[in-house]
């Protein structure tokens, strides 16, 4: 258990300590893996506010304080869930073009988030700092080094792309979560409509009735969006011979 007073950054990395990777006591009956299983089903079913060690500790078929000799408190326990979600990701191999291997990046990003609604929440400001995700990190760095970027602007460009996912989601979840509400959108369309009719709107008329984006599936607005990112980002690159192939490292 945490001592009076610890900062749940201490935790954090106390975690990852080879120390705190070896259960206390008699033989194992569980892996971390295992015990993060647990909570991250939990979580999918129930929500993150209801995973305790409790709870957890009932999905397996033992009790509570028997947890603690894996994992010390729940700061701990999210700190795995987190890094065990990254774990899960079946990472493809890299083609050398770092468009390609950021969108991938990118979708990968988006497919956790919303494969598990509770992850924005728990990543916020306080991103696991476990092997995975390390190892995620170094992986992502790799992409955009040897584009002529110092280090700096490698990590702010890796940063850019987390950071845009993590906003378009919630906006995306935020969006299907009203339109469920409004009946599947019917009065919104409705008022669309009354909008549209009126003739005052004439910009957003043309968006209504003209503009691909509104009327095209999720997946392909998200890349319509990636696609436009990725664009803006090329525009900061250095300038290279027109002839250089425009690749990350291998």
């Amino acid at each position: 258990m945490t001592g009076k007073g610890e900062s749940r950054l201490s935790i954090r990395i106390r975690v990852w300590l080879p120390s705190a990777q070896r259960a206390r006591g008699p033989a194992p009956a569980y892996t971390r893996d295992q015990i993060a299983d647990a909570a991250i089903d939990l979580a999918d079913e129930q929500g993150i506010e209801a995973v305790t060690m409790r709870k957890v500790a009932a999905r397996l078929g033992t009790g509570a304080m028997s947890l603690y000799r894996y994992v010390e408190g729940k700061d701990a326990l999210f700190e795995l869930m987190g890094d065990r979600i990254l774990g899960r990701e079946g990472w493809a191999p890299l083609t050398g073009d770092w468009r390609t291997d950021l969108a991938d990046v990118a979708r990968g990003h988006r497919r956790m988030l919303l494969e598990h609604q509770w992850l924005a929440a728990l990543w916020s400001g306080k991103p696991t700092l476990g092997p995975n995700m390390l190892r995620g990190f170094e992986r992502s760095m790799s992409i955009v080094d040897g584009l002529g970027l110092g280090i700096g602007d490698m990590f702010d460009t890796i940063g850019l792309i987390s950071t845009w996912v993590s906003g378009y989601v919630q906006d995306e979840e935020a969006t299907r979560a009203y339109l469920k509400a409004e009946e599947d959108g019917k009065e919104l369309h409705a008022y669309f409509q009354t909008l549209v009719d009126s003739g005052d709107y004439p910009y957003f008329t043309r968006v209504v009735t003209e503009a691909l984006t509104p009327h095209i599936s999720e997946e392909a607005r998200f890349e319509r969006a990636l696609s436009r990112l990725l664009d803006l980002i090329e525009t900061t690159l250095p300038v290279r011979d027109k002839d250089e192939p425009a690749t990350g490292a291998p």
